[in-house]
């Protein structure tokens, strides 16, 4: 169901506001929208195992850090490879 923010009531727009967490315009549109109930899946993992899992998805995520230097080497090398096109 598509409503315009300018037809909202002020509790309407204040609603929509909070529930997307930011203020919204008159310009916009809002689509609302529910969906059933879905079923939770639980854990085959014990609690211990889940905190092993996250910590090490933790470290994999952080990885080593680049500097600025590796960065614009990296960036240079795409840029010059033979299979680069530009987009634009």
């Amino acid at each position: 169901m598509l409503h315009h923010v300018k037809d909202l009531s002020p509790e309407q727009r204040y609603a929509a506001e909070i529930l997307l967490g930011y203020p919204v315009s008159e310009d916009e549109t809002l689509s609302i929208r529910s969906s059933g109930a879905s079923e939770i899946i639980p854990s085959r993992l014990s609690p211990d195992e889940r905190i092993g899992a996250l910590r090490s998805l933790n470290a994999r995520l952080a990885g080593p850090e680049i500097n600025a230097a590796e960065e614009e080497a990296a960036v240079g090398e795409a840029l010059h490879s033979r299979n680069y096109r530009p987009t634009g």
